[in-house]
């Protein structure tokens, strides 16, 4: 008669005595086997798992001597790195700040709508503490930067002045910072701190996103490149400040009145087709028939391109047989450009025909078709 009455199911074992099995489930291998069963994998021998955990802490302690064997270039390389992080995740928590949007609604006891806006003062300055702790520590001095030296100048900090327009006439005027679109600009304050932010707090060029080492590098580098501009080229680059403008503006002439939506809306509307202003690939059709072009394009629209002359037969005739026209009606350096291309291309078709030529019969097996 078998006298092991106490079993372990996860890991096939068997005991003589309670208090042995007990002693077995409060091991790390029984948790192990455990874990296993649960995700229906057969158990592993003890030694087989004691194996395992040497291994591991062999690889700690290898991760251990590699931490402790770096260089103090690559220690202040990855300390770098780490404050790159927190500098960029202080960006993001300053946009979202100054752009003050989103929030959480609720409803009052009193029955009202409360929308509370996202707080990130507390967890914006924690991470400025830490990030002049680290750069004190990395670059062995203390920097501090509050917001009233943000408003100052942006490239240098020997003019000072509270007056924002003062300041941002002297960056136009000795850096070249050019403000697009001014005449839209509602928060010209906000613009102008968000750039500082992204100036001195994040240590980032405007234009190029240069990383810099502290803020008054990534000056320098911005004044010896002439990176002292703010980009508006892409679609990306508009949208980056576009909370700092309002073209609500600029769309007057596009809009309709109540009226004349629920018209719409009925199925009768009483403007013409003719008044409808609509867009384009070559520009905005407007309702007396002129068309305004995209300044883009401002260099196809000011060429006085002659309007074609109607040809009788003859005419025509005459034009098609003569090539020597084709110079004259698509430019002599075109029709050059065209006929090098020509040549080039039979060239190299007679080459490849010549080419073939050579294995033209050297088969190894040759069969007629006309002869099956």
């Amino acid at each position: 008669m078998n006298s092991y009455k106490f079993t372990c199911n996860s890991c096939s074992l068997a005991f003589p005595t309670g208090n042995d099995q007990r002693q077995h489930m409060k091991t790390e291998w029984h948790r192990y086997n455990l874990k296993r069963r649960v995700a229906q994998l057969p158990p592993i021998s003890e030694d087989l798992f004691n194996s395992k955990v040497a291994g591991l802490g062999d690889a700690i302690s290898e991760d251990e001597d590699e931490e402790r064997n770096l260089s103090k270039k690559e220690k202040r390389r990855r300390a770098k790195e780490a404050l790159l992080e927190k500098k960029n995740k202080l960006l993001a928590l300053a946009r979202d700040r100054i752009a003050g949007r989103g929030g959480l609604a609720r409803i009052d006891s009193d029955g009202k709508l409360v929308v509370e806006r996202k707080s990130v003062a507390n967890e914006e300055t924690k991470l400025k503490q830490g990030i002049e702790k680290e750069e004190e520590k990395i670059y062995g001095k203390d920097i501090h930067l509050t917001e009233e030296q943000l408003e100052d100048k942006l490239f240098e900090e020997k003019v000072k002045s509270k007056d924002l327009n003062s300041n941002a006439t002297h960056m136009f005027k000795k850096h070249g910072l050019y403000i697009p679109e001014e005449k839209y600009l509602i928060d010209k304050l906000g613009l102008i701190e968000y750039l500082g932010e992204k100036v001195g707090f994040g240590n980032v060029c405007l234009y190029c996103a240069y990383q810099g080492k502290n803020l008054e590098s990534v000056r320098q580098h911005m004044i010896a490149k002439g990176h002292c501009k703010i980009p508006y080229d892409t679609e990306d680059e508009k949208l980056e400040i576009s909370k700092f403008y309002d073209f609500s503006t600029s769309y007057a002439n596009g809009t309709r009145s109540d009226e004349n939506v629920e018209a719409d809306d009925n199925g009768q509307n009483s403007e013409n087709d003719e008044d409808v202003v609509y867009a384009s690939e070559i520009g905005l059709h407007l309702p007396n028939g002129l068309v305004a072009g995209n300044r883009s394009m401002s260099r196809i629209w000011r060429q006085n391109i002659p309007p074609e002359r109607p040809l009788d037969e003859g005419q025509g005739t005459v034009m098609a047989a003569e090539t020597r026209n084709l110079a004259a009606q698509y430019g002599r350096a075109t029709y050059k450009q065209s006929k090098r291309s020509w040549r080039s291309e039979k060239k190299a078709q007679d080459m490849n025909e010549r080419r073939k030529a050579k294995f033209i019969n050297v088969k190894p097996h040759f069969r007629d078709e006309l002869l099956q």
